[in-house]
């Protein structure tokens, strides 16, 4: 049976960890014994020992699909943070990639993206998973030092939190 078909379902042992209320959409077993689960609001790391991790999908940037080591890598939207590898038993992760990156685009409320510098700049408003919104800004490499850089970013950033009603 094809362990990431929707009509599959995670083993009971499993399955009795995962949060009330959150369903399994997609899944994908991984070679330390515990299965990545796609639910609604977030992204759950279970085992048969319980609950390893559960990840809100605004905190999650994007995620990238490595065939040959089948790894799934998530970078996360806090830069800071290292991105984490999910190495899979099965390259068959269609449904599971196609799930994950369509829970994380629900997260995205709006985003602009310009040129600050010969540096691109993002600014996004997410909506976390108690339906609040907020704003961020990733700078994707070295960005000017100066007042006339900062004015842009600042800009950048107030002109997204306009665009869906969020102000100061």
């Amino acid at each position: 049976m094809p362990i990431f078909r929707r009509s599959a379902r995670l083993p009971d042992a499993v399955a009795a960890h995962l949060p009330k209320g959150d369903r399994p959409l997609a899944f994908a077993a991984m070679t330390n014994g515990s299965y990545a689960v796609v639910v609604r609001d977030a992204l759950i790391v279970v085992g048969e020992d319980g609950l390893g991790q559960r990840t809100a999908w605004h905190e999650i940037e994007n995620g990238s699909w490595d065939g040959e080591t089948r790894t799934f890598t998530i970078t996360w939207a806090d830069r800071e943070r290292p991105d984490q590898p999910l190495v899979l038993e099965s390259d068959e992760v269609e449904v599971f990639t196609s799930t994950l990156r369509e829970r994380v685009q629900s997260s995205v409320v709006h985003h602009e993206t310009v040129e600050v510098g010969g540096t691109r700049v993002r600014a996004i408003v997410r909506r976390r998973e108690d339906g609040s919104l907020y704003s961020q800004v990733t700078a994707f490499g070295p960005l000017p030092r100066g007042e006339e850089a900062d004015r842009e970013i600042d800009a950048l950033e107030r002109r997204v939190r306009e665009a869906v009603g969020l102000t100061g």
